[in-house]
């Protein structure tokens, strides 16, 4: 559980644990775009004091926040357009719901800046006006640098687990969460592709310092072990 704040820290990107728990998947400019669009939101206040829920953002912010574009404008308007139509599936035991992520996206030529309208059956899963007891919260700085979407994810994933040191996820719900249960059919491959290279650039360029081990039954993988501790020496910006 995080701590609750008094008010909004500014960077941060607050979820309930459900949104972090979806199935989806996104190209890793759309989601940029969705983490600095959640960002702006205020998950101290209510979904109907932000709604409609629309959050503009120039090319500058877009190259503040992540130093390692070339064409802020060019990503801005593809990052935007990639969005629509794209939703999110989120499951519980016994039922599922899909919510688009927007409801509508402006590009504005001639100003260098885009308008995010996120879709209001989003905002109840971004805003805690109660308290935060089932949302988990990130600073961008510390996912900025990742150049996956399966790196974000990742991510996402353990940050909640950082007190507690261990994550166990099934091996077929962790091929849903990371989109890549076609990509990658054999173990293995989604290990050497996915897995060790999401863990060794979450090392390299976040505040997590991330292993894994295989959990076996009989003599197939059938979930990850995955141990998270957090080095608050790391200096992200160098």
């Amino acid at each position: 559980m995080d701590d609750l704040p008094d008010k909004k820290k500014p960077n941060t990107v607050t979820q309930d644990y459900k949104l972090v728990h979806s199935f989806y998947r996104l190209d890793i400019r759309p989601k940029r775009l969705m983490l600095l669009a959640v960002s702006h939101v205020d998950p101290l206040r209510s979904p109907r004091q932000q709604s409609p829920c629309k959050i503009t953002i120039t090319a500058e912010q877009w190259v503040a926040t992540f130093p390692d574009v070339s064409n802020p404008y060019r990503d801005l308007k593809d990052s935007g357009e990639a969005l629509m139509g794209k939703y999110v599936h989120l499951k519980s035991s016994r039922s599922g719901k899909w919510i688009h992520w927007v409801r509508d996206v402006e590009y504005h030529d001639d100003q260098g800046r885009i308008t995010v309208h996120i879709e209001e059956d989003l905002l109840p899963y971004l805003c805690a006006p109660g308290g935060l007891v089932q949302f988990s919260t990130l600073n961008l700085v510390n996912v900025a640098g990742l150049r996956t979407f399966a790196s974000i994810r990742l991510y996402e994933l353990l940050n909640q687990f950082k007190l507690s040191g261990i994550r166990q996820i099934g091996l077929d719900e962790l091929r849903k969460l990371l989109a890549t249960e076609k990509a990658y059919p054999l173990f293995y491959e989604l290990r050497r592709w996915v897995l060790e290279k999401a863990v060794k650039e979450i090392n390299a360029k976040t505040d997590l310092i991330v292993d894994f081990k295989t959990v076996k039954t009989g003599r197939s993988v059938t979930g990850i072990k995955f141990y998270v501790t957090e080095d608050q020496q790391k200096d992200l910006f160098s």
